[in-house]
């Protein structure tokens, strides 16, 4: 039979266990699940505090993603991915130039 303590320390791991895998979720790191929401927040968290703002295309990829995200305001989720996913592309290590 389980103690008290043995049920809270159960209980402790499973909703950290449950927020761990949420957390990995919203992260924006899946890919293609048609809505674009999860590349407009993997890009933006790519970028936060200036980083990848090194990359030669950096200021391409800021357009890529204005043109994804306008594309994304009408509906238009696929094509949303897809630029979003080159303007990811222009920002990735290694660094590509063209």
């Amino acid at each position: 039979m389980h103690t008290k303590t043995q049920k809270l320390m159960i209980a402790f791991w499973a909703i950290t266990l449950t927020w761990a895998i949420c957390s990995m979720v919203y992260a924006g790191h899946s890919r293609n699940n048609g809505t674009c929401t999860d590349d407009a927040v993997h890009y933006q968290n790519m970028i936060v505090n200036g980083k990848r703002s090194d990359a030669p295309l950096y200021e391409e990829s800021k357009a890529m993603r204005d043109k994804a995200n306008a594309r994304r305001m009408v509906g238009k989720w696929a094509e949303c991915e897809e630029l979003m996913e080159e303007a990811l592309r222009m920002i990735r290590k290694p660094y590509p130039t063209e």
